[in-house]
């Protein structure tokens, strides 16, 4: 049916949006969000005596009258509440073990999680700040990317506080492979893999799956959107209608939803203030009506939208830049967004972006001289806006294979380092912090003593071979991933970092088997600014 098919309908909607309507009832619970920003996508049944009278049937056949509670025509029963009794195959794959990387790949244990409270587990992943140094994002994402078996009794929380620890890094892509894998067939995970592909505009297949799996979304409002999004706008204003009788979508819900369906019913009208949170509905909904909401002050995940070809030039580069800095986007790509034309205008982005451009065109020529002309400027823009490590990435391997000025040599040696590529400065000179950091990134004695008390730590640290007391008991109960957790966000701080508790991290990383990455961030931890 066309949608305009559906405005006798809307303006039905319209109507009950006026004065005087009926007042939607609020929901009893919060919705069961482990992030704020999830679409609603889940209703906790609300508690009712057992004597309590069994309210109108929402899931009549064909015939049912609207404002009755009963859905219209062409709509989709809604499943009953679930309990909390699950049912398991035996002998079925776990599906709380599922990863995208194997432990031996990972170089970490299999039984890592074993033996520890999932809760405590999920607390810690999706409070784990977001590293500015690449390998302690690493180890970070092959944690969260590992398949290993889950602690007894975890069910899917570990699994969901792993694709949460994605999306508030708004590593959508991983996070849309791991659901993949594990089967986005339950409530929960089916409402991030909707959140997922709204962000990314294929919401279409998860509309296509509600429609095949109804009880997956036992809500309104997803299924009044998918009913627009597959052309039926009759029977979605109806549904809303039926919903707005019940009490079951908010009044800034209804309203949202109203103007997605018709917005010439609401033309010449103020537009209310966007929610808080927005979830991804809310974003898309708003977006479709023609009131994009700007994503420089939303979660990482909604920066990604800002990477179509439709967003302006400024808006991708500034969503490009952050998504860079949290590991979701890589650097070659950024580089193509920095590159794609030139700036029009100076100031702010676009002197960073003027000198990323002229930085990369004398290293592509090949001019050692023009490099070293060129690179402070642009290692002083990206280190203003805390992307020094993201420089580095993006140029470090290539600087290192020139033969630069003595000055510049020492600059592109040290980025060199932090990016993990070779170097070519020859020990002797160095001097000082990236002489030290030079030492550590090869393994080596360093030649000189630690230039303060971080340096020494960190040296200690990756060459301690006993657990360090204050992960020891945790290692003695095999609770590897808690311990691993505990370091991780330890260092978040990176060189301003308490330097004991620095290098016990550290050496806790080696031990668990992160031997490369305990070493690089040392590296890393030793050369990156704690300023930018």
């Amino acid at each position: 049916m066309g949608r305009s098919a559906g405005l006798a309908a809307c303006a039905l909607v319209g109507l009950m949006l006026a004065p005087g309507a009926v007042a939607a009832q609020g929901r009893a619970d919060a919705p069961l969000s482990a992030i704020p920003w999830l679409s609603e996508t889940l209703d906790r049944p609300e508690p009712a005596p057992r004597a309590a009278a069994r309210p109108p049937d929402p899931n009549p056949g064909p015939g049912a009258v609207p404002g009755t509670g009963q859905p219209p025509d062409g709509a989709r029963p809604l499943p009953a509440p679930s309990g909390d009794i699950t049912v398991t195959q035996l002998g079925a794959p776990d599906r709380a073990a599922t990863g995208l990387m194997s432990a031996r790949r990972a170089g970490l244990p299999e039984d890592l999680w074993q033996g520890t409270d999932p809760d405590k587990l999920a607390r810690l992943l999706r409070e784990m700040p977001i590293h500015d140094q690449p390998a302690l994002r690493e180890a970070v994402s092959r944690l969260v990317l590992l398949e290993a078996a889950p602690p007894r009794g975890a069910r899917d929380a570990l699994l969901l506080a792993r694709i949460d620890a994605l999306l508030i890094r708004g590593a959508l892509e991983p996070a849309q492979a791991l659901l993949e894998r594990a089967g986005p067939d339950t409530p929960d995970l089916f409402r991030r893999w909707f959140d997922i592909l709204l962000l990314s505009g294929t919401e279409d297949r998860a509309c296509a799956t509600l429609a095949a799996k109804p009880e997956l979304s036992p809500n309104y409002e997803t299924r009044v959107f998918c009913l627009a999004r597959g052309g039926r706008w009759h029977t979605a204003a109806l549904t809303l209608e039926t919903a707005t009788a019940l009490g079951r979508v908010s009044p800034e819900m209804r309203d949202r939803l109203a103007r997605f369906l018709d917005p010439e019913i609401f033309e010449g009208e103020p537009m209310p203030p966007p929610p808080d949170p927005l979830t991804p509905l809310d974003f898309r909904l708003l977006e479709a009506v023609g009131e994009p909401v700007p994503t420089s002050h939303l979660p990482l995940a909604f920066a990604q939208t800002d990477l179509r070809h439709i967003i302006g030039w400024k808006s991708q580069i500034e969503a490009a830049e952050r998504l860079a800095k949290s590991g979701a986007l890589s650097v070659n790509r950024l580089l193509g967004i920095y590159t794609a034309r030139q700036p029009a205008a100076s100031g702010g982005v676009w002197d960073r972006v003027a000198a990323i451009q002229a930085l990369d065109i004398a290293i592509t020529a090949g001019q050692p001289d023009t490099v070293a002309a060129r690179l402070p400027a642009a290692a002083d823009a990206m280190r203003a806006a805390g992307l020094e490590a993201v420089l580095a990435e993006m140029f470090g391997p290539r600087l290192s294979r020139l033969d630069l000025p003595p000055q510049s040599a020492q600059a592109a040696h040290a980025l060199a380092l932090i990016a993990g590529a070779p170097t070519r400065l020859p020990a002797t000179a160095l001097t000082g912090r990236l002489a030290f950091a030079t030492a550590l990134a090869a393994g080596t004695p360093p030649a000189a003593a630690a230039p303060d008390a971080l340096a020494s730590a960190l040296h200690a640290g990756l060459r301690q071979d006993t657990v360090p007391d204050r992960y020891a008991p945790l290692v003695a109960r095999g609770q590897w991933g808690e311990a691993l957790l505990r370091a991780l966000a330890t260092l978040a701080d990176g060189a301003l970092t308490d330097p004991v508790d620095a290098g016990d991290a550290i050496a806790l990383m080696r031990l668990a088997g992160l031997d490369d990455l305990a070493r690089q961030a040392a590296v890393e931890i030793l050369l990156l600014d704690p300023r930018s």
